[in-house]
């Protein structure tokens, strides 16, 4: 899709009333989300695209989505625990940001498929960020 710099999506009243629940829903529950169909059946797929496009959200699986400040969040925290104690569990991660082993894996799978984190047998050490 090709846009002109200065280009913004708008969404029409009705879909930005539906991106707000959405976002409530993420607000409410920032490590345990929606899943991505459950949110392109909320917002319909045009307008999941565009908040992906936007920088609003974060895919990290082809079931998992985050908002991109609790994205940053956990990528933070990631960091920091490995950098503390040279490594993280999936257990760890779960436990730290109270969530499931679904969206633990779903995370860690995709920092270890950017390259911020390495598996090492059953846990992750830092990688080489992407620069």
């Amino acid at each position: 899709m090709l846009h002109l710099p200065d280009f913004h999506v708008r969404f029409s009243p009705q879909q930005q009333a539906r991106v707000d629940i959405l976002l409530k829903q993420f607000a409410a529950t920032p490590y345990a989300t929606p899943s991505v169909k459950e949110c392109m059946a909320a917002t319909g797929e045009d307008v999941y695209t565009a908040l992906l496009e936007q920088g609003i959200l974060v895919n990290v699986s082809a079931e998992v989505v985050f908002r991109t400040s609790d994205y940053q969040v956990m990528l933070a925290g990631v960091e920091q625990v490995i950098q503390r104690d040279g490594s993280l569990s999936a257990a760890q991660f779960r436990d730290l940001f109270t969530t499931s082993r679904k969206y633990a894996l779903a995370f860690l799978e995709h920092l270890d498929a950017t390259g911020v984190t390495i598996r090492d047998g059953d846990v992750r050490k830092l990688g080489k960020k992407p620069k």
